[in-house]
């Protein structure tokens, strides 16, 4: 039977246990085109989706019915930085310095934010959490307070950290100390002006926050996701756009520059675990015999048959998550701990030595560099 308005505030099965070894799709609700990617990523456990009409996308499913699929809600509220005064994006707050509606204190406005989502058929409420700059360790105090407040069965706490966290050792004891008693799900979302993991010490940074704190999630990410989630995540989510793969600083806006294309598309090879321009994947082959992809989208099709523009675009992103699928699933269907983890190192160990045979293939071997946190994962020193 379809819920009701209200029926969310009789749910008793928390949060963390809907969502446990869960691996979802974080999506916008819908493309430039018109695309539905709700529909578009029907075939997993469940969806994050981003934008302005994420909400009524929501609402709609749960009024036709959709409730029992996994459903949340990214607040995308990492414009501004996080303060210690100003954690969250509140709508009345952002508005206007003076008191919202009705004097509602923030704990009001919080609590009502978490509301609407549930109430539209969300399996629980992201926080709205601003951006949290590496080493503001009040702003991080004053979310974990504020959330106190909050039902933790109902409520996650989003953390959008900017990758500095990861790599300073203190920053990331804090980070522990303060979240470790706090029984709501932490979603970590990273935030870098390109790949948060690019830096020395950022995959054992994060390795470390996922091992030492209980419902812990990591959201908004790429390929990072299975490795957090195959070394001890609740659950997590995969960006199915490029910009659904990690969370900027404030200010930092797109690429600079001039742009070659208005559209970018990005195909993530299936050997290789990594993700290229599809100009640059046609580049690398150069004369060599055109890579084949068996997953369902492609069926034998060649990897570098895609263009810079928007139906390719919308076509890779959905090759991208029929690549990592089978991925996840084996993770899923092995035992937690060791056996998960070497399942996960030996698919990262295969797709490094991928990136060696080709270099031994191609005319510009230095065009091709193994990406540093796949190394890590591999088991290779950082």
């Amino acid at each position: 039977m379809t819920e009701q308005p209200g029926d969310h505030l009789r749910r008793t099965q928390p949060a963390w246990q809907l969502l446990q070894d869960a691996i979802l799709v974080h999506t916008r609700a819908s493309s430039r085109d018109g695309t539905n990617h709700v529909r578009a990523t029907s075939e997993h456990d469940g969806i994050i989706l981003c934008g302005t009409d994420a909400i009524p996308t929501v609402g709609t499913g749960h009024r036709h019915g959709n409730s029992h699929r996994l459903q949340l809600v990214d607040p995308d509220s990492y414009d501004d930085y996080a303060t210690a005064d100003e954690p969250f994006q509140l709508p009345y707050r952002s508005r206007s310095d003076q008191p919202s509606l009705f004097d509602e204190t923030e704990a009001d406005e919080l609590r009502n934010d978490q509301q609407g989502q549930l109430h539209n058929g969300t399996t629980a409420g992201l926080t709205p959490t601003r951006y949290i700059k590496g080493g503001d360790r009040q702003a991080v105090a004053a979310a974990v307070q504020a959330v106190r407040d909050l039902d933790p069965q109902q409520t996650i706490l989003t953390l959008p950290l900017d990758q500095q966290w990861l790599r300073e050792p203190d920053d990331r004891d804090y980070l522990v100390t303060q979240l470790a008693d706090l029984p709501h799900i932490k979603a970590l979302a990273l935030g870098a002006a390109r790949n948060p993991l690019a830096a020395k010490g950022a995959v054992a940074g994060l390795r470390q926050l996922v091992g030492s704190l209980q419902r812990v999630a990591v959201i908004r990410t790429d390929l990072a996701g299975l490795d957090a989630y195959a070394y001890g995540a609740l659950f997590t989510a995969l960006g199915m756009q490029t910009a659904m793969r990690h969370v900027r600083k404030p200010g930092s806006g797109g690429p600079t520059g001039p742009r070659r294309y208005r559209y970018t598309t990005m195909v993530l090879h299936p050997q290789l675990m990594d993700y290229f321009r599809a100009d640059t994947l046609r580049e690398l082959y150069g004369k060599l015999p055109e890579p084949l992809c068996h997953c369902t989208v492609c069926a034998g099709r060649s990897l570098i048959r895609f263009d810079h523009n928007l139906r390719d675009q919308e076509e890779a992103n959905r090759h991208n998550i029929a690549t990592w699928l089978p991925w996840a699933e084996d993770l899923q269907q092995t035992a937690a701990g060791s056996d998960r983890r070497s399942v996960w190192q030996q698919l990262c160990h295969d797709a490094r030595n991928a990136h060696q045979d080709l270099r031994e293939e191609i005319s510009n071997p230095g065009a091709l560099e193994t990406p540093r946190w796949l190394r890590v994962w591999a088991g290779d020193p950082d």
